[in-house]
């Protein structure tokens, strides 16, 4: 698992060293779409290990009409840089419709033809991205990474069929992360058996 990941931050950085490096602003747009009618009820967050994730708000005493709504494939963002412990708040949702804080910023690619999300979501997990989102985070009470900060970002946006392979390497890494943590799941409630046996085995008695 270790040796998948370090193949795409590898290959992500060979990119930024041998690739023209375009701005980010060029192919990514705001979005900004309410949930005037009520019909999304999903509240979710946005944690430092840029993953959505459920919220613990409860709905019945909030007005959802003017939460901001994120669709499959955009991203949402924190601008807030200065309380997340040297990370910045980012991250694709993969599934259903949410809704997310209107201080939250909701955006996505432009042309996905030229651009993958989630080739995009995978320049945004390095930790070089986290410490240029620092480095460029401005104010006085709390530092923010704003909307002209993130267009003025560069990066390297190679062939998509570059950015396929890159991302079918990510795939499987997760992948298979799923089918370990499955696997420990399910070897825990036999480890009392499997030692019971060994016990007996050895003559110990227990």
């Amino acid at each position: 698992l270790e040796d998948l990941q370090l193949i795409c931050d590898t290959y992500i950085e060979d990119l930024i060293k041998t690739e023209e490096l375009k701005p980010l602003g060029e192919y990514i747009q705001q979005s900004d779409e309410r949930n005037t009618e009520l019909v999304i009820d999903n509240l979710l967050g946005i944690s430092v290990n840029k993953v959505f994730i459920p919220t613990k708000s409860k709905k019945e005493r909030l007005n959802l009409s003017n939460y901001k709504v994120v669709r499959e494939r955009q991203f949402g963002y924190v601008s807030v840089t200065s309380r997340n412990g040297e990370k910045i708040s980012i991250a694709i949702l993969d599934g259903e419709a949410g809704l997310v804080s209107s201080t939250y910023t909701v955006f996505e690619v432009k042309d996905t033809e030229e651009l993958l999300p989630e080739y995009l979501y995978l320049f945004f997990q390095r930790t070089e991205f986290d410490r240029y989102a620092r480095f460029n985070s401005w104010g006085s009470a709390r530092e923010t990474f704003n909307w002209d900060d993130m267009c003025n970002v560069k990066l390297p946006i190679p062939d998509i069929k570059i950015q396929e392979a890159i991302v079918t390497i990510y795939h499987t890494l997760e992948t298979r992360k799923k089918i370990n943590a499955q696997l420990k799941d399910s070897i825990k409630p036999l480890c009392p058996v499997l030692m019971r046996g060994v016990v007996e085995e050895m003559g110990l008695g227990i």
